[in-house]
């Protein structure tokens, strides 16, 4: 990172970020990604029962956490992200840091998702609103760690958090990226404009999200953690647009499968449209290729979770888990308990006096099954009288999505 130069020569920042969106020549395949991915991302959520899906969306994040932070550099495991959560950390300071900056991207989700969802729809793409999501993730590292990091550990810049960045900046260390500082105030405005999600609808909307992404990574607004506040702002920008409000699907997982290529893509796209020399007018045939991929990555991680969540495969899992754990000699489950987690998986919730029925057993003996899937948290009840809602404790994830919760990341 270079210390503060005035630029010598002003750019005009009407050039700066067009296109904005692909125009005619390339948007109608575009269209058709975007109708896909919204559909198939609706079929998905729909899928579910309410109950069921927010205990799934709950572990999501901490498996957008893990692959954002992934993409970065930092590896940890879901174990050790949810031990973070509770402030259990590892002795290792480079394991301890990879905990604490997955927690706080599972904070930060979890606080603004809510907001989101909740408000009135704001501009999510002004800068106070992506300055409060930069200063809310940092706001989760100790003070220690609000420096800028680089491969060698680190530096002895601070990040200041919630602040655009004061200097011009280079990701080699020899070329420029982005635009200079001193652009940067109203450049951002024009992205708050040029993107906001009111000024899109139907399917341009995840058009815009895709091409937002690669416009604000190439801003990089901040002294550090841009990266991660740009999936962090994605994932927003589609839950804004009524897509994968459930979070049953990630994105970062996707980015990170192909980090190689997303990386490539994010590069094409900084160049230049032809016979243009004004820094900030971009390849409209570029921008168009970094859109398809991102929203086929989007496709095939909705893809990835149609096929984990199918019913028959779901019932026959949580039997496996089930039949496994009544060969347990220490903490025995009943083999007859995978009905009742089948149930309420499917259904959502159960009524506590209809256990018994499912169980086909009396109420004294379902009562005893109950009292302990509650003990494991295999089941979780708002109170003893509530009704049964599916659990998904940590040790039984790798069981009931195995193609999700492996030995890469837990």
């Amino acid at each position: 990172m270079k210390e503060p130069k005035p630029d010598s020569k002003p750019v005009k920042n009407t050039l700066f970020l067009r296109p904005y969106l692909p125009g005619r020549s390339f948007i109608g395949p575009l269209k058709d990604l975007a109708q896909q991915a919204a559909s198939a991302s609706a079929a998905l959520e729909g899928r579910l029962a309410r109950e069921t899906a927010d205990a799934l969306g709950w572990h999501l994040r901490l498996i957008n956490s893990y692959y954002s932070n992934l993409i970065e550099g930092h590896k940890t495991t879901i174990p050790d992200i949810e031990m973070a959560l509770q402030q259990h950390f590892r002795d290792d300071p480079e394991k301890k840091y990879a905990q604490q900056l997955c927690a706080a991207h599972v904070e930060t989700e979890k606080a603004f998702m809510q907001a989101v969802q909740t408000q009135e729809p704001p501009n999510i793409c002004t800068p106070e609103f992506l300055s409060q999501l930069h200063a809310a993730f940092y706001a989760h590292l100790p003070r220690e760690h609000r420096f800028a990091h680089t491969p060698a550990g680190f530096s002895d810049i601070p990040v200041q958090p919630g602040q655009l960045r004061d200097v011009n900046v280079s990701v080699d260390g020899r070329t420029p990226h982005g635009p200079g500082f001193l652009h940067l105030p109203g450049l951002m405005k024009t992205f708050a404009e040029k993107y906001d999600p009111n000024r899109f609808h139907g399917d341009e909307r995840l058009i815009a999200m895709a091409a937002s992404h690669h416009r604000l990574t190439w801003l990089h607004p901040f002294r550090d953690g841009n990266g991660r506040v740009a999936r962090l702002f994605s994932g927003l920008y589609l839950a804004r647009s009524g897509v994968n409000q459930s979070n049953l699907w990630s994105l970062s997982r996707g980015l990170s499968r192909q980090k190689q290529r997303y990386m490539m893509e994010l590069w094409a796209a900084d160049s230049p449209a032809q016979n243009h020399k004004d820094p900030g007018c971009f390849s409209e045939e570029m921008l168009a290729d970094f859109c398809r991929f991102f929203l086929l990555t989007c496709l095939d991680q909705i893809g990835f979770m149609e096929k984990l969540l199918r019913l028959d495969q779901i019932e026959a899992r949580i039997d496996w888990y089930v039949n496994m754990r009544s060969r347990d000699s220490q903490h025995p489950l009943r083999p007859e308990a995978a009905r009742l987690l089948r149930a309420a998986f499917m259904r959502g919730r159960i009524l506590r006096g209809r256990a018994g029925e499912i169980l086909n057993m009396s109420q004294r003996n379902a009562r005893r099954i109950v009292a302990v899937l509650l003990d494991e948290g295999l089941l979780v009840s708002a109170s003893h009288r509530a009704p049964l809602v599916i659990g998904l404790p940590i040790h039984v994830l790798p069981y009931y999505f195995p193609d999700l919760y492996n030995a890469s990341n837990f």
